[in-house]
């Protein structure tokens, strides 16, 4: 029996009403309706809705308009968290969890962090890697990037939206609320513009990536999915970032260590964790020879984030240590 996919599809969308959640489920799925499969993706997305922002109180979210610096593309929305709305904590990878204060909602902003241009699918959670026009006494802003980076990610349009395969209407797919499978795909984006940054040995390109890993790893972890591969991949870009000494800030260069540590330790990878902690020991002996003869140096970052890693050393047979991670 031949399969009438229009009609499928046609089915589809008088049941799912999204032109992309039809081509997921036709690339996840096949071109065969089944209603339990169509269901999780109903719930899916209905989870995406509550997670965003859920609770009572005033939405702590606001929409800025962004300029894309790759292709030009104007009024790109971008999402920014409005002044003390949020408590923000760090779980144990150092990814901001966010709770709502003074009267706002919570809002899971690791959802919406990433601004997507839905021209050339150019991708960044930071607001200053994007143009912005002037706007009343405030003078335009040009983005962050060096031209060497916007041109390479300008040859690379076709390898981005390769990423997002049966995807077609990109504006709709990063909407808000964007589903699991929209946010990871927007940091998925922004680690093809991170590289981009490492191969012209920009600061923190590695970190950047490692930090972008680790969000995928707790949307997945959030969506009920063994995201251990996704750790491995953060622990990748942050040992890269380690050994190329891709942070010239020593504040982030011993967080890097630090979730070295604690990504091995949650792998059960124990020795080389221990290996890593050993390397806070090398550095303050030799900052404390280098105080000997300048006493402006100091040992605060070593010594805060020496006791951070120490602390999970120390815990890593309790089996709650990353329950919530």
């Amino acid at each position: 029996m031949t399969i009438d996919v229009s009609e499928v599809k046609r089915r589809l969308m008088v049941l799912l009403n999204d032109t992309n959640m039809v081509s997921e489920y036709i690339r996840q799925y096949g071109p065969a309706m089944d209603i339990k499969y169509i269901k999780q993706m109903k719930e899916a997305r209905a989870r995406a809705s509550r997670m965003t922002t859920h609770g009572s109180g005033e939405d702590p979210l606001f929409e800025i308009q962004q300029q894309c610096p790759v292709c030009g593309k104007d009024a790109i929305p971008g999402y920014e968290l409005r002044a003390k709305s949020q408590q923000i904590i760090q779980n144990k990878f150092l990814v901001p969890v966010y709770k709502g204060v003074s009267g706002f909602k919570t809002v899971d902003y690791t959802m919406v962090a990433v601004t997507v241009c839905p021209r050339c699918l150019f991708a960044s959670p930071d607001k200053k890697d994007f143009n912005r026009a002037a706007q009343g006494s405030q003078p335009e802003v040009k983005s962050q990037l060096i031209g060497n980076v916007i041109m390479t990610l300008q040859e690379k349009i076709g390898e981005r939206k390769a990423l997002l395969k049966s995807i077609s209407n990109y504006e709709t797919y990063f909407k808000m609320p964007r589903l699991d499978d929209a946010a990871i795909a927007s940091y998925r984006l922004a680690i093809s513009r991170a590289n981009v940054e490492a191969y012209y040995e920009q600061p923190y390109s590695y970190y950047k990536m490692g930090a972008y890993a680790l969000r995928i790893a707790k949307i997945m972890k959030d969506g009920g999915i063994d995201n251990r591969e996704g750790l491995r991949e953060a622990l990748g870009f942050y040992e890269e970032a380690f050994r190329t000494s891709n942070c010239p800030s020593e504040e982030i260069e011993m967080q890097v260590i630090y979730t070295i540590v604690a990504l091995y330790i949650r792998l059960g990878e124990l020795k080389k964790a221990n290996s890593y902690i050993g390397v806070f020991t090398n550095l303050k002996n030799a900052r404390a020879a280098e105080m000997k003869t300048d006493p402006k140096v100091n040992l605060i970052a070593i010594e805060k984030w020496t006791e951070r890693s120490r602390f999970l050393w120390e815990e890593r047979e309790n089996p709650d240590l990353f329950k919530d991670d």
